[in-house]
This record gives structure tokens, C-alpha cells and sequence, in this order.
């Protein structure tokens, strides 16, 4: 009898969930409102600020999460 072996690859990619796409989107735009060549007011530049570290925070909070599940399951 031949045992079914499974070919190894590559993983596949998780679709993003819309969360996720929202991240992005969010942090893609704070980029450009802060890198912007032309002149914006100051309240749109600031809340760009705070949007791109709510979002680093965010990451953080998400990274330690997961890095503390990861450590869970090795016990």
C-alpha cells in the first residue's frame, strides 16, 4: 500500500480579514496626510498623528498577545 504523503510548500496566505484591511487602509492614509507636500491645516496633520500611534499601539498590544498565546502552548 502507498501512504499518502502531502507535497511540502509553501503556507497559504490567510485571507485578510476586514479588520485587518481597515488597519491598513487607516495607517496607509495617516502616511500620506503626514508626508503630504502640500500645506494641510494642523487639526488634519494631528488627528494623522494620533491615528498612526493608536495604530502602533494597537500592533504592539496585538503582537504581545499573540507572542503570550504562542508561549501558552508550549507549556
Amino acid at each position: 500500500m502507498k501512504s499518502k504523503e502531502k507535497a511540502v510548500g509553501l503556507p497559504e496566505a490567510e485571507k485578510p480579514t476586514l479588520f485587518n484591511r481597515i488597519k491598513e487602509t487607516l495607517a496607509i492614509a495617516s502616511q500620506l496626510i503626514m508626508a503630504a507636500p502640500v500645506k494641510l491645516p494642523p487639526k488634519v496633520v494631528m488627528v494623522a498623528n494620533y491615528v498612526a500611534l493608536a495604530l502602533g499601539v494597537l500592533e504592539a498590544v496585538e503582537g504581545a498577545a499573540t507572542k503570550q498565546e504562542g508561549n501558552d502552548d508550549e507549556e
